[in-house]
Protein backbone atom coordinates (compact mmCIF):
# COMPACT_ATOMS: atom_id res chain seq x y z
CA UNK A 1 0.00 0.00 0.00
CA UNK A 2 1.35 3.41 -0.94
CA UNK A 3 2.02 5.92 1.82
CA UNK A 4 -0.50 8.77 2.09
CA UNK A 5 0.59 12.25 3.13
CA UNK A 6 -1.15 15.37 4.38
CA UNK A 7 0.05 18.87 5.29
CA UNK A 8 -0.87 20.11 8.78
CA UNK A 9 0.20 22.84 11.17
CA UNK A 10 0.53 23.43 14.90
CA UNK A 11 2.25 26.03 17.10
CA UNK A 12 5.02 26.06 19.66
CA UNK A 13 4.96 29.24 21.70
CA UNK A 14 4.40 32.00 19.16
CA UNK A 15 5.96 30.04 16.30
CA UNK A 16 3.93 28.29 13.61
CA UNK A 17 5.10 24.76 12.86
CA UNK A 18 3.84 23.42 9.53
CA UNK A 19 4.55 19.74 8.98
CA UNK A 20 3.81 16.92 6.56
CA UNK A 21 2.42 13.62 7.82
CA UNK A 22 3.30 10.47 5.91
CA UNK A 23 1.20 7.48 6.98
CA UNK A 24 3.02 4.18 6.68
CA UNK A 25 2.84 0.58 7.82
CA UNK A 26 4.85 1.17 10.99
CA UNK A 27 4.35 0.76 14.73
CA UNK A 28 5.83 4.02 15.99
CA UNK A 29 5.75 7.70 15.09
CA UNK A 30 8.95 9.39 13.91
CA UNK A 31 9.59 13.13 13.46
CA UNK A 32 12.34 14.28 11.10
CA UNK A 33 13.54 17.80 10.26
CA UNK A 34 15.24 17.87 6.85
CA UNK A 35 17.88 20.37 5.68
CA UNK A 36 15.39 22.23 3.50
CA UNK A 37 13.62 23.29 6.70
CA UNK A 38 10.69 20.91 6.39
CA UNK A 39 9.21 18.82 9.19
CA UNK A 40 8.21 15.29 8.14
CA UNK A 41 6.23 13.03 10.47
CA UNK A 42 6.18 9.31 9.68
CA UNK A 43 3.13 7.94 11.47
CA UNK A 44 1.29 4.61 11.73
CA UNK A 45 -1.69 4.43 9.41
CA UNK A 46 -4.09 4.24 12.34
CA UNK A 47 -2.71 7.39 14.02
CA UNK A 48 -5.29 10.18 14.13
CA UNK A 49 -4.67 13.80 13.18
CA UNK A 50 -5.12 14.84 16.81
CA UNK A 51 -2.58 12.28 18.01
CA UNK A 52 0.02 13.32 15.46
CA UNK A 53 -0.51 17.04 16.06
CA UNK A 54 -0.23 16.58 19.82
CA UNK A 55 3.08 14.72 19.41
CA UNK A 56 4.49 17.44 17.16
CA UNK A 57 3.43 20.10 19.66
CA UNK A 58 5.15 18.22 22.50
CA UNK A 59 8.33 18.05 20.42
CA UNK A 60 8.07 21.71 19.44
CA UNK A 61 11.20 22.76 21.30
CA UNK A 62 13.37 20.12 19.64
CA UNK A 63 11.86 20.84 16.20
CA UNK A 64 12.49 24.57 16.59
CA UNK A 65 16.12 23.98 17.55
CA UNK A 66 16.65 21.83 14.45
CA UNK A 67 15.06 24.45 12.20
CA UNK A 68 17.21 27.19 13.72
CA UNK A 69 20.34 25.08 13.23
CA UNK A 70 19.59 24.71 9.53
CA UNK A 71 18.74 28.40 9.22
CA UNK A 72 22.11 29.48 10.62
CA UNK A 73 23.89 27.93 7.65
CA UNK A 74 21.85 29.78 5.04
CA UNK A 75 22.31 30.81 2.32
CA UNK A 76 23.14 27.40 1.01
CA UNK A 77 25.31 26.46 -1.94
CA UNK A 78 23.79 27.97 -5.12
CA UNK A 79 22.51 25.57 -7.78
CA UNK A 80 25.34 23.90 -9.64
CA UNK A 81 25.78 24.63 -13.35
CA UNK A 82 28.28 21.79 -13.99
CA UNK A 83 30.77 24.03 -15.77
CA UNK A 84 34.54 24.42 -15.47
CA UNK A 85 35.64 26.30 -12.38
CA UNK A 86 32.87 25.19 -10.05
CA UNK A 87 33.74 23.34 -6.87
CA UNK A 88 32.13 20.01 -6.09
CA UNK A 89 32.45 17.86 -2.97
CA UNK A 90 33.60 14.26 -3.02
CA UNK A 91 34.32 12.37 0.22
CA UNK A 92 34.42 15.65 2.10
CA UNK A 93 36.98 17.40 -0.12
CA UNK A 94 36.40 20.30 -2.49
CA UNK A 95 37.41 19.61 -6.09
CA UNK A 96 37.51 22.06 -8.97
CA UNK A 97 35.47 20.84 -11.94
CA UNK A 98 37.18 20.79 -15.33
CA UNK A 99 34.85 20.09 -18.28
CA UNK A 100 36.27 19.04 -21.64
CA UNK A 101 34.60 17.99 -24.87
CA UNK A 102 35.29 14.49 -26.16
CA UNK A 103 33.77 11.77 -28.29
CA UNK A 104 32.64 9.90 -25.20
CA UNK A 105 31.66 10.78 -21.64
CA UNK A 106 33.31 10.09 -18.32
CA UNK A 107 34.57 11.42 -15.00
CA UNK A 108 37.82 10.98 -13.10
CA UNK A 109 39.61 12.54 -10.12
CA UNK A 110 42.98 14.06 -10.89
CA UNK A 111 44.69 15.73 -7.94
CA UNK A 112 42.44 18.54 -6.78
CA UNK A 113 40.25 18.37 -9.89
CA UNK A 114 37.27 16.39 -11.04
CA UNK A 115 37.64 16.01 -14.80
CA UNK A 116 34.46 15.49 -16.80
CA UNK A 117 34.32 14.67 -20.49
CA UNK A 118 31.16 15.49 -22.42
CA UNK A 119 30.12 15.44 -26.02
CA UNK A 120 30.14 18.75 -27.89
CA UNK A 121 27.14 20.92 -27.07
CA UNK A 122 26.15 18.96 -23.95
CA UNK A 123 23.32 20.62 -22.05
CA UNK A 124 23.21 21.47 -18.36
CA UNK A 125 20.99 18.44 -17.77
CA UNK A 126 23.38 16.15 -19.62
CA UNK A 127 26.43 17.42 -17.71
CA UNK A 128 24.56 17.02 -14.46
CA UNK A 129 23.56 13.47 -15.37
CA UNK A 130 27.17 12.53 -16.18
CA UNK A 131 28.49 13.73 -12.83
CA UNK A 132 25.62 12.31 -10.81
CA UNK A 133 26.05 8.92 -12.51
CA UNK A 134 29.68 8.98 -11.45
CA UNK A 135 28.67 9.84 -7.89
CA UNK A 136 26.28 6.88 -7.96
CA UNK A 137 29.04 4.52 -9.08
CA UNK A 138 31.29 5.75 -6.28
CA UNK A 139 28.49 5.34 -3.72
CA UNK A 140 28.00 1.71 -4.75
CA UNK A 141 31.74 1.17 -4.37
CA UNK A 142 32.17 2.98 -1.03
CA UNK A 143 28.98 2.48 0.99
CA UNK A 144 29.09 -1.35 1.26
CA UNK A 145 32.56 -1.09 2.79
CA UNK A 146 31.34 1.47 5.35
CA UNK A 147 28.46 -0.83 6.30
CA UNK A 148 30.91 -3.74 6.60
CA UNK A 149 32.96 -1.67 9.04
CA UNK A 150 29.96 -0.67 11.18
CA UNK A 151 28.11 -3.98 11.18
CA UNK A 152 30.12 -5.97 13.78
CA UNK A 153 29.12 -3.51 16.52
CA UNK A 154 25.43 -4.21 15.80
CA UNK A 155 25.40 -7.85 14.67
CA UNK A 156 24.29 -9.19 18.05
CA UNK A 157 21.21 -6.97 18.00
CA UNK A 158 19.76 -8.28 14.72
CA UNK A 159 18.41 -11.67 13.70
CA UNK A 160 19.97 -11.15 10.28
CA UNK A 161 22.04 -8.53 8.52
CA UNK A 162 19.90 -5.89 6.79
CA UNK A 163 20.09 -5.49 3.06
CA UNK A 164 21.61 -2.26 1.70
CA UNK A 165 19.77 0.01 -0.73
CA UNK A 166 21.57 2.97 -2.30
CA UNK A 167 19.35 5.55 -3.99
CA UNK A 168 18.75 9.25 -4.40
CA UNK A 169 16.62 10.73 -1.62
CA UNK A 170 15.34 14.29 -1.43
CA UNK A 171 14.64 14.56 2.29
CA UNK A 172 16.96 12.29 4.27
CA UNK A 173 20.52 10.99 4.37
CA UNK A 174 19.33 7.52 5.18
CA UNK A 175 16.59 5.41 6.69
CA UNK A 176 15.89 1.99 8.15
CA UNK A 177 12.76 0.53 6.62
CA UNK A 178 10.06 -1.42 8.46
CA UNK A 179 11.10 -4.44 6.34
CA UNK A 180 14.63 -4.32 7.73
CA UNK A 181 16.59 -2.63 4.98
CA UNK A 182 19.26 0.03 5.36
CA UNK A 183 18.78 2.84 2.84
CA UNK A 184 21.57 5.36 2.17
CA UNK A 185 21.26 8.50 0.06
CA UNK A 186 23.59 8.50 -2.98
CA UNK A 187 24.29 12.18 -2.24
CA UNK A 188 26.10 11.17 0.95
CA UNK A 189 29.14 10.18 -1.13
CA UNK A 190 30.01 13.88 -1.08
CA UNK A 191 30.60 13.66 2.70
CA UNK A 192 33.76 12.68 4.57
CA UNK A 193 34.09 8.94 5.34
CA UNK A 194 33.62 9.58 9.06
CA UNK A 195 30.33 11.31 8.36
CA UNK A 196 29.19 8.47 6.12
CA UNK A 197 29.95 6.20 9.06
CA UNK A 198 27.76 8.42 11.26
CA UNK A 199 24.76 7.98 8.96
CA UNK A 200 25.28 4.22 8.72
CA UNK A 201 25.51 3.95 12.51
CA UNK A 202 22.52 6.28 12.94
CA UNK A 203 20.31 4.11 10.76
CA UNK A 204 21.52 0.79 12.17
CA UNK A 205 20.62 2.17 15.60
CA UNK A 206 17.14 2.86 14.22
CA UNK A 207 16.94 -0.82 13.36
CA UNK A 208 17.06 -1.38 17.13
CA UNK A 209 15.17 1.72 18.33
CA UNK A 210 12.91 3.31 15.69
CA UNK A 211 12.70 6.80 17.21
CA UNK A 212 15.24 9.31 18.55
CA UNK A 213 14.37 8.72 22.18
CA UNK A 214 16.68 8.05 25.11
CA UNK A 215 17.34 4.35 24.27
CA UNK A 216 18.40 5.29 20.72
CA UNK A 217 20.64 8.09 21.99
CA UNK A 218 22.23 5.76 24.54
CA UNK A 219 22.94 3.19 21.84
CA UNK A 220 24.46 5.86 19.59
CA UNK A 221 26.67 7.08 22.44
CA UNK A 222 27.80 3.52 23.08
CA UNK A 223 28.65 2.76 19.47
CA UNK A 224 29.85 6.24 18.41
CA UNK A 225 30.58 8.53 21.40
CA UNK A 226 31.10 11.60 19.20
CA UNK A 227 27.95 11.13 17.14
CA UNK A 228 26.57 14.57 18.00
CA UNK A 229 29.73 16.24 16.72
CA UNK A 230 29.55 14.20 13.52
CA UNK A 231 25.89 15.08 13.07
CA UNK A 232 26.69 18.80 13.30
CA UNK A 233 29.65 18.38 10.95
CA UNK A 234 27.48 16.63 8.37
CA UNK A 235 24.96 19.44 8.46
CA UNK A 236 27.72 22.02 7.99
CA UNK A 237 29.48 20.12 5.23
CA UNK A 238 26.61 19.21 2.94
CA UNK A 239 24.17 22.10 3.34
Amino acid sequence: MMAASVDLETTWGSRSLPFTVVHQDRATLRITVVPEGKVIVYAPREASTDQVTARVARRGGWITRQLERFDQWSPRTPPRQYISGETHLYLGKQYRLLVREAEGTGVSVDGDRIRMWTRAGATHAQRRAILRHWYKLQAHRIFPARVDAAWPAFSSKFAQRPGLIIREMTQRWGSFTPTGRLVINTELVRASPGLIDYVVTHELAHGVHPDHGAPWQALMSEKMPDWRDRKAALERQLL
